[in-house]
């Protein structure tokens, strides 16, 4: 395959051409290629694995039926990135209060490329979920799914430079978040010197 400078692969346009003109064997290779990275971008976003399975099959439904209505893409991974996007969006909207990511053993297991995570990682992808969505998407995208920075920018129409500045930014917030979790006491023990209180909450 032959990646071109701004990191859209051109092989992957001709096999959209010609799953668009009917070659299923096109469209099994772009799907061997791009499922597992989507799944895996899905169920980070969400944090349920079957509803990140439903919606990227409900993603692949869809790039089918442009069949119906045949266009030139020139960056098929841009296209699944966002339809996969907006249905991740479709979802959390949905949710009251928001879907924490959650599940790691069970996503871990289905994904069956590493070990169990540790305490810190477990942390680490607690508090990824408290991050403005434009962070934590390139984290996910970078981290999780394997994509270089310029092949995230490519896929969202943003330039390397500012896709590299966002994931600086989202590595320092996260880091931010995570020291504070492990400085703060637990809910268990009350603040030193002042006595527990059943109304008092933690912060968000």
């Amino acid at each position: 395959m032959t990646s071109e400078a701004d990191g859209i692969t051109s092989d992957d346009a001709t096999l959209f051409s010609r799953f668009l003109d009917g070659e299923n064997e096109a469209f099994v290779s772009l799907f061997r290629k791009y499922n597992q990275r989507l799944f895996v971008y899905c169920v980070k976003v969400v944090g349920d694995a079957q509803a990140a399975q439903d919606m990227t099959q409900g993603m692949w439904e869809r790039v089918i039926g442009l069949r119906q209505s045949p266009q030139q893409v020139r960056n098929p991974g841009g296209l699944f990135l966002r339809i996969a996007r907006n249905l991740c969006i479709d979802h959390i909207r949905k949710q009251r209060p928001m879907v924490p990511l959650e599940d790691v053993e069970n996503i871990e297991t289905m994904m069956g490329t590493r070990s169990a995570p540790s305490d810190l990682e477990e942390l680490a992808l607690a508090m990824l979920d408290r991050l403005q969505f434009e962070y934590r998407e390139v984290l996910i995208l970078n981290l999780y799914c394997g994509y270089r920075f310029d092949e995230i920018a490519a896929m969202t129409g943003k330039t390397p430079d500012a896709i590299w500045a966002r994931a600086s930014r989202a590595r320092a917030q996260l880091r931010k978040l995570v020291a504070a979790a492990i400085d703060a006491p637990p809910p268990s023990q009350p603040l030193a010197g002042k006595r527990p209180s059943r109304s008092r909450t933690e912060d968000p």
